[in-house]
Order: C-alpha cells, then sequence, then structure tokens
C-alpha cells in the first residue's frame, strides 16, 4: 500500500508559495541595470522587484551608491514593511583604481552560526576574564614571585627584562 499524501489542516494544500517559487525560478534574476549593485542571493522573501523599487528610492535620497548602505534600509522598510539588515560587500584593488559597491540584503540574524556575537578577540581586547585566568595560571606555575606586567615587561614574567642596547647607540 502506498502512503497518501495528506491535505493541509485547512484541507487544501499551500500552492501559492510553490507556484510563485516556480515562477520566479522561470523568470530569472531581475535585468536591472540597479541591481548591479545587490549581491546575490537575496532573502526568500524578498521579490526583484521590491529590491528595484527600493534602489530607485534609494537612489532618489543619494545619488552615489557609496551610500546604499545608509539609504538602502530605510527604502526596503518602505517598499516592505520589514527590517532588512544591509551590508557592504565592496571590493577595490590597491591602487584604489578599480572599486566594485555592492551591498547584500539579510534577513535579521539567519545566517550567523550560533556563537557568532560571542567570539573572543583576545589579542584586540582582553577581557577581565582572560586576565583572571592568565593569572591564575601564573600563580599555578609556582611563581609566587612575578612581577607585575609593565611597559618594560608585559607579561610580569618574573627576572624578564629587555635586552642591552648595542654598543655604539647612544641616547640623547
Amino acid at each position: 500500500m502506498t502512503p497518501r499524501r495528506v491535505p493541509a489542516p485547512g484541507g487544501r494544500y499551500n500552492l501559492g508559495p510553490m507556484i510563485k517559487s516556480l515562477i520566479r525560478t522561470f523568470r530569472g534574476p531581475s535585468r536591472a541595470p540597479a541591481m548591479a549593485y545587490i549581491s546575490r542571493p537575496l532573502p526568500r522573501q524578498l521579490l526583484d522587484e521590491h529590491v528595484v523599487a527600493a534602489l530607485e528610492m534609494a537612489f532618489a535620497a543619494s545619488p552615489d551608491p557609496e551610500s546604499l548602505v545608509e539609504t538602502l534600509p530605510p527604502a526596503l522598510r518602505a517598499v516592505t514593511g520589514r527590517d532588512y539588515q544591509v551590508l557592504d560587500r565592496s571590493t577595490g584593488d590597491v591602487t584604489g583604481t578599480y572599486r566594485t559597491v555592492q551591498v547584500m540584503i539579510r534577513d535579521g540574524e539567519i545566517g550567523l552560526w550560533p556563537g557568532y556575537k560571542a567570539r573572543a578577540y583576545p589579542m584586540l581586547a582582553p577581557t577581565q576574564r582572560s586576565e583572571a585566568t592568565r593569572a591564575a595560571i601564573a600563580a599555578a606555575d609556582g611563581t609566587p614571585s612575578a612581577d607585575a606586567p609593565s611597559p618594560t615587561n608585559p607579561v610580569g614574567k618574573p627576572g624578564w627584562k629587555p635586552p642591552a642596547p648595542l654598543p655604539g647607540d647612544e641616547e640623547a
């Protein structure tokens, strides 16, 4: 016996989103020249027509493509009624002669892996927790007379001092 497909609780299948997705697949991406400033893919429920209308509003506010990060979110909110994140994805070469301006539209926090905001950058900004851990490791090392960190002894190692100046180097 083969299993039967059971309709949704309302009594019929939800064909609307499936047909919209199929039509969007057949039509392909928008060919509007302003869409060159948008990095793909778009959020699932955001249609190309909405983005083109928002781009027209954003360019009416400021014709400079570099300002899309500031002008596109309010335009998207006016067109769709939803808040989207707009991230700068511009690229350029070292000399500055070649530059491509693009923005990426994201739907809130979707796409961020769990713990993204909890990342720590201990080399950039040491936290109190990392300093307490470092002090506990230094205390457990068996060297109770560890020097306090200072500009000439940044890690507080006992007996550490900067190297002697080279001969002939006179400080004025």
